[in-house]
């Protein structure tokens, strides 16, 4: 019995000492309790103070309690005197942060839906020639078919420096909600005069677009871009057409045939004749100095009546694109003392294509012809549009080449191009037998990418010029060129 007492005491002092604890702990929690009720109902205090106090400091002047700091941070409540923090969060919601834009790589104007983006490239080129074009001429700084030199004329081993290609765009997206984006673009590089020291701006590219239809400088629509090849000379191929860039108005219409997306394209472009020109026929206000075009000369007569009409086809599968463009043109004259006028209409279409074959690597290809479209032929200037005899009358110059470039990528970083190129003018029996009849190029290159925004390469250029009279010549070039875009 002693036993069982002594077994039970123990447990009713632990319950004594919880019981204990339980109400000391219910204590200290009223005690709190009653603590935030007495903060709580000073708080509410403080801000009615606070409320009568405010229109008081507004009235006066100051910088209400509590926006000091803000006020303090911006120069515009400090021109101003100080305004309430209402009145600053007003302005910050009158003027949004910065945010992205819709497309990437643009940020969005405050206040608009309008994005818009800032880019370009910085590239330097270093040119090695086996024969110079002549002193400040663009053959020296890219591939012009028309300046490479013939027989014993131009300096031998020579070597340029520059960085005209460098480049700056802007560009702008808006949407709308009925008409389609309204977008804009305008570029700039530093071809602007052939000096080769003189770093004179040129515009490239301006232009703006709301839904497909589209109005500017760019492009010309005669051109498949995407089959232009990967070369570093910024020239081209011989055999490509020519990279124009022409004010225009283009209207594109996209479109699904058999599951296959597809798009046709109408443009009206600036029209610029280019003509050969007797001798005979006396028109010495134009005649060129040229003395190996004694037996005539070029004039731009700018008498155009209609613009240049165009039209392509577009096919974008997804192995590549195949294009189809034609163009239609009027060559006018009109002869400056007898008032004379020669008009004739010609024309041209273009094949033109860029087709993946395994992995990255792709072929790109262009094969062209027309009658009157020499302007649109081989590089700037190569041929002429057109030839007027002694006597005025006009004839259209057949004009016609190909393009065929294949490019391999090694790995991520390392690819390689190589294009060979070839046109060729038939001129009347009548014509300068020095004017340039057939072109031919090849290049070859390796290009590197160790990161998207910085490429180095080195490309080899071996391009030739035959004359009517059958006499030609030869250019070799090695170009190494740095590029880093921003």
């Amino acid at each position: 019995m002693l036993m069982c007492c002594w077994m039970v005491n123990p447990a009713q002092a632990a319950d004594e000492d919880i019981k204990a604890l339980l109400k000391a702990l219910s204590q200290q929690v009223n005690q709190l309790q009653s603590q935030v009720e007495r903060s709580n109902a000073r708080i509410e205090q403080l801000e009615q103070e606070l409320q009568h106090v405010r229109p008081e400091q507004v009235a006066a002047g100051k910088a209400p309690v509590g926006t000091v700091q803000a006020a303090a941070a911006s120069p515009t409540a400090v021109a101003t005197g100080g305004t309430g923090s209402a009145s600053v969060s007003d302005k910050a919601k009158e003027k949004p942060a910065v945010t992205v834009g819709d497309v990437k790589g643009t940020f969005k104007i405050p206040g608009t839906d309008t994005s818009v983006g800032l880019g370009g490239f910085v590239k330097m080129d270093t040119l090695f020639n086996s024969v110079s074009a002549g002193r400040d001429r663009l053959g020296d700084q890219q591939l012009a078919m028309a300046q490479i030199p013939v027989g014993a004329a131009g300096e031998r081993g020579q070597i340029t420096f520059h960085g005209k290609e460098s480049r700056l765009w802007f560009k702008s997206f808006t949407p709308t909600t009925d008409w389609g984006d309204i977008n804009t673009y305008i570029e700039f590089d530093f071809y602007g005069d052939p000096a080769m020291y003189t770093y004179t701006p040129r515009l490239r590219h301006a232009y703006g677009s709301i839904g497909h239809f589209l109005a500017g400088q760019t492009w010309t629509t005669f051109l498949n871009v995407s089959a232009l090849p990967d070369t570093l000379d910024v020239g081209g191929s011989a055999g490509a057409v020519a990279s124009l860039r022409d004010p225009l108005v283009r209207w594109s219409e996209p479109f699904n045939w058999l599951d296959t997306p597809m798009e046709w394209q109408v443009a009206l472009e600036a029209p610029r004749s280019r003509l050969w020109v007797d001798s005979a026929l006396e028109a010495s206000s134009s005649k060129s100095t040229n003395p190996n075009l004694d037996a005539g000369y070029y004039t731009t007569p700018n008498a155009d009546r209609y613009p240049d009409l165009m039209a392509r086809l577009n096919l974008n599968p997804d192995w590549g694109n195949v294009s189809l463009a034609a163009v239609g043109r009027q060559l006018r004259y009109t002869h400056g003392t007898t008032g004379y006028r020669q008009a004739e209409w010609g024309g041209g279409v273009n094949l033109a294509g860029r087709i993946s074959t395994f992995g990255l690597d792709n072929m790109r290809f262009m094969a062209h012809y027309g009658k009157g479209d020499g302007r649109y032929v081989s590089t700037n200037n190569t041929f002429a549009d057109a030839a007027l005899d002694q006597h005025g009358a006009i004839e259209l110059v057949n004009a016609y080449g190909s393009m065929l470039s294949y490019q391999h990528w090694w790995d991520k970083q390392w690819r390689s191009n190589v294009t060979y190129g070839f046109a060729q003018a038939d001129y009347p029996s009548y014509a300068n037998t020095v004017l340039s009849r057939q072109v031919q190029s090849v290049h070859a290159n390796l290009l590197w990418s160790p990161v998207s925004q910085a490429m180095f390469g080195v490309e080899y250029t071996y391009a030739t010029r035959e004359l009517i009279d059958g006499r030609d010549g030869v250019l070799q070039r090695v170009q190494f060129s740095a590029k880093y875009s921003f």
